[in-house]
């Protein structure tokens, strides 16, 4: 084998199952002070899911809505709702293979440390403006983990 000069191969950050339970925790909290139900749900940087929850009073398909806010934020690396609808609508659902794209909606936040995307959240079932605020949680708490080092 030749090699010309040092091959340095990065360890890529990854979001652990620890800390995803830690974010949504902090999500969990803030849609018990908004007084809303809403399924939440943490993606690792391979959209897989690290920690989720989800009321029992519920539509199952809020569950799965919000997991398509959070792998559509993890594989565009940008919230949801900064992905327009191209359909003239204020929502667009895309089939890609075996992922549904989310575009146009608030609730699927990516999450990024020391600027890598690691994974993502997605929150649904409440106004989309809640939704929002409650993702948003889950950063604050992450970003008040990657302080404390």
């Amino acid at each position: 084998m030749l090699c010309y000069g040092k091959v340095k191969l990065e360890e890529i950050p990854r979001l652990d199952t620890s800390t995803a339970l830690k974010i949504l925790t902090a999500c969990h909290q803030e849609s018990l002070n908004q007084k809303v139900d809403v399924a939440i749900i943490v993606v690792g940087i391979d959209g897989r899911i690290l920690a989720s929850s989800k009321s029992e009073k519920m539509d199952p398909g809020l569950y799965d809505f919000a997991k398509f806010k959070a792998q559509t934020s993890c594989f565009k690396g940008v919230a949801t709702e900064d992905l327009a609808a191209r359909n003239g609508q204020n929502l667009e659902i895309m089939d890609i293979g075996s992922l549904k794209v989310i575009r146009g909606v608030k609730g699927g936040i990516p999450l990024y440390y020391e600027g890598k995307l690691v994974g993502a959240i997605g929150v649904s079932g409440a106004n989309p403006d809640i939704d929002k605020i409650i993702a948003v949680k889950g950063i604050k708490e992450i970003a008040e983990l990657t302080d404390k080092k």
